[in-house]
């Protein structure tokens, strides 16, 4: 094992050795070191916001941390480190793991758009490879293995150059050949020398090499002088690189709206779970440890270090090459953020299990977890099936929801079996009882995963071919979706011979153990990649059709103004069906249409009774469809994890329980995110309006009280009287359209800042200030209200609409 003494010697300013000198819990540790981290971060985000540090101070900041602080501590790590100890096959598995995503996301990127951008790929992989291995890293793995692995916290500057040197200059060519298609004086020189300059002169890089050179030089043993520069600069990396990192999340919080979050989701889905996941894994599959405890403590240790968000120099990339800045800028704020609860709960799990977590315990929790769960969910179902089949609506006759709806359906059985499974006992009067529940549980879990293949299948259908091909291919769907279950649980109850003292109660999953866990395994591979595929196509052809219907309507559009094409969008739910008007629609943001054909300027959106009776019938709810089955992606995978953990594993490991309870919350809790995405619709009728508007009310806080008629002042009277004699009708033409917010559209809206901006404009008010002041005036004499009318008037990007 490498010296403890010389990890130590690299701490940060943080000042990590008074957790692992102290007796405290580890997990006690990473609490405290989480509260560091992010309070940091957060005074950060505080200076930046209130103007405390300016943007020149900040860049003077970031080269600080860049080129001096941070590879100051590179090298006085490695410099120390023993290399003789270091498990290079540990080492050669996670720069297998990280390639495998890397290549994987490169691949998918290119695949779906068309035509191909090998930038905003380059960036997509690197961000779900490259972590923020020294600001975030250091302090979490200091925390949990300062006194039991030491040696895994030097593992860090060793692992940093796998994504520095390897996988980062694979991107650095296609993002210089991204550009170059920009600029065609570029030449393949200057394109080569532009990408070799940046990889030598990384300062990270270069601090690599010359630390492991110095390593061999001085012999682990760095002199005195030398030492005693560079650790003042090391010391003062950890607090100056997290206070940057807030400084540069501020402005893009607020980005994380709409359909802006499905790319961002997607991107931190893949490096929070999928990168994690796959670390693991393959340091299992591979046995990189010495031994079975080895192997088994470096995939936990390979787990934890793939859930550290993303390294901010990511963003870097983004100015200089102007590519996906908002994107990348938003995904990275929340990706720091949710791998806080996330390594936390990982670190608690681990901590249970070392601890004395034993096989007994760990299923009772997993028992009444799953209860809860399964009694959740079915109350979901039942809401849904109501939802689906009443009301008036029949969600029923559309294709896309006939394929959730049997999900849904699959879901209540698995939720009757979880209950009834979670009363048995292993004994054997309860046989009967057992076939029932694990036929339950069983067909539920394979059917679930088999239409939401379906669903992927039909939103592929429905962009490349009509709808009456699809109608027809759907009853195929039935054969499979509950032909395929029925007929592997058959097959799997006859095979094997029931022993009721072999059976597994620990996780209803896996009741038969690794004979189920291989059926599953093979169920969820194919599934998996059928789903993962034709999201991937559905894509590329809706792409090729907005391409298509923007060329059509660029054509026609030549009497619109120029405001109007600049807030010009196209929402995936818009392509659909075939194009019903020719022309766009004037003060509306969506190019062919609102997404339920019809755009009413001076319809409000509380008038839920309106909006359901527009066509509900014809809407398929493309993207909601979308985001639901990237959710279900995640759990696919997470099962797909959790069954080769079975398969493979014996002992209960941390991971492993955590990856249970995960199991159980994405699979038996697939109709909880059903509720969420379809169960609030106001579209479902005047039941679900009315559920959505109380929803939005305990959510938003107390509704905005408004002075009466009679307690109005004189000013505010004529100001109400002048503006709809003389300035209603122009303004309400010029920025009253249909916009999305989250998966909603809100008809005859606009924001406080268009207000504003149009009052200036047509010279009523003399600045800002005054302009808040005369909408203030509108909204309290009714002119205008927000849309779930719980706030004043505000010169933001806050929603409101005109009452008359």
């Amino acid at each position: 094992m490498i010296n403890e003494a010389n990890i130590l010697s690299t701490s940060l300013s943080l000042n990590m050795n008074q957790y692992t000198e102290t007796e405290s819990e580890p997990t006690d540790n990473l609490y405290l070191a989480l509260i560091q981290c992010f309070g940091i971060i957060i005074c950060g985000y505080v200076a930046g916001r209130f103007g405390m540090i300016t943007k020149t101070e900040a860049n003077g900041l970031n080269t600080f941390v860049g080129t001096f602080a941070l590879p100051s501590l590179i090298f006085m790590s490695l410099a120390k480190l023993d290399f003789s100890l270091v498990n290079w096959k540990f080492l050669l598995v996670v720069l297998f793991a990280k390639g495998c995503v890397f290549f994987a996301v490169l691949v998918v990127s290119l695949i779906i758009k068309k035509p191909s951008n090998p930038g905003r790929s380059a960036l997509f992989a690197i961000f779900t490879t490259q972590s923020n291995d020294f600001a975030i890293g250091y302090p979490m793995i200091c925390a949990l293995y300062g006194k039991t692995h030491p040696e895994y916290t030097a593992y860090l500057y060793l692992m940093a150059p796998i994504s520095l040197a390897i996988l980062n200059p694979i991107g650095f060519i296609l993002l210089e050949i991204g550009k170059r298609r920009t600029e065609e004086h570029t030449s393949y020189r200057n394109m080569v020398y532009s990408i070799v300059k940046g990889i030598m002169f990384n300062p990270v890089l270069f601090m690599t090499v010359l630390g492991i050179v110095g390593n061999f030089i001085f012999s682990h043993s760095v002199p005195n002088l030398l030492a005693a520069i560079l650790e003042v600069l090391g010391n003062a990396f950890s607090a100056s690189a997290l206070f940057l990192l807030g400084l540069m999340m501020v402005g893009k919080i607020h980005k994380l709206k709409g359909p802006a979050l499905v790319i961002p989701g997607i991107l931190i889905s893949v490096k929070l779970l999928v990168l994690p996941l796959v670390i693991r894994e393959s340091i299992i599959l591979w046995n990189a440890g010495d031994n079975e405890t080895e192997t088994r403590d470096l995939s936990t240790y390979g787990f934890l270090y793939g859930t550290i968000p993303t390294a901010p120099a990511l963003f870097i990339f983004t100015l200089r090459y102007n590519l996906e800045i908002d994107l990348i800028a938003s995904a990275m704020v929340a990706c720091t953020f949710l791998s806080a609860p996330l390594m936390f709960v990982s670190a608690k799990v681990i901590d249970a299990v070392s601890s004395g977590m034993t096989p007994t315990s760990y299923a009772r929790q997993l028992n009444i977890f799953s209860f809860d769960i399964s009694v959740a969910s079915a109350t979901a179902c039942v809401w849904l099936l109501v939802c689906f089949l009443g009301f008036g609506r029949k969600r029923y006759n559309h294709v896309t929801h006939r394929c959730t709806l049997c999900l849904v359906i699959a879901q209540l059985a698995i939720a009757i079996g979880v209950i009834m499974w979670s009363k048995l006992h292993s004994n054997n009067d309860q046989t009967i009882l057992w076939y029932i529940q694990f036929i339950l549980i069983t067909t539920g879990v394979y059917a679930s995963r088999i239409w939401t293949a379906a669903i992927a299948a039909t939103l592929l259908f429905l962009s490349s071919r009509s709808l009456s091909f699809v109608e027809k291919l759907q009853k195929w769907f039935y054969l499979l979706g509950w032909g395929m279950p029925l007929l592997i649980v058959t097959l799997t109850c006859f095979a094997v011979r029931l022993n009721p003292s072999d059976l597994d109660f620990k996780n209803p999953n896996f009741q038969l153990g690794r004979i189920q866990a291989a059926v599953s395994s093979f169920v969820l591979i194919f599934c998996l990649i059928v789903t993962l595929g034709c999201l991937i196509l559905q894509q590329r052809y809706e792409r090729r059709h907005n391409a298509m219907s923007y060329d059509h309507l660029r054509n026609n559009a030549e009497n619109s103004t120029l405001e109007s094409n600049e807030r010009a969008v196209v929402d995936v739910e818009d392509l659909v069906s075939p194009l019903i008007n020719s022309t766009p629609i004037i003060n509306c943001a969506f190019q062919n249409g609102c997404p339920n054909q019809g755009c009413g300027a001076n319809e409000g959106e509380n008038n839920c009774e309106t909006e359901n009776e527009r066509n509900v019938s014809n809407d398929p709810q493309i993207l909601r469809h979308l985001v639901f089955l990237i959710l279900l992606l995640c759990s696919m995978f997470i099962g797909l994890s959790i069954s080769v953990g079975t398969l493979i594993m014996e002992q209960l490991t941390g991971i492993y329980a955590e990856l249970a309870f995960l199991d159980v919350t994405l699979n038996f809790g697939q109709s909880l995110v059903a509720f969420a995405i379809f169960g609030l619709d106001p579209s479902l009728g005047k039941l679900g309006c009315w559920v959505r508007q109380m929803c939005r009310k305990w959510q938003s806080g107390k509704e905005l009280q408004l002075p009466c008629e009679e307690a109005l002042t004189q000013e505010v009277r004529e100001i109400r009287e002048q503006f709809n004699r003389c300035h209603l009708d122009a303004c309400r033409t010029r920025i009253s359209m249909c916009r999305r917010r989250l998966l909603r559209v809100y008809r005859g809206v606009f924001s406080g800042k268009d207000l504003v901006n149009w009052l200036l404009e047509v010279g009523i008010v003399d600045n800002r200030e005054d302009a808040v002041r005369y909408g203030r005036c509108l909204l309290e004499s009714r002119v205008l209200q927000h849309i779930d009318g719980t706030h004043h008037f505000c010169d933001e990007n806050l929603l409101y609409t005109f009452n008359a």
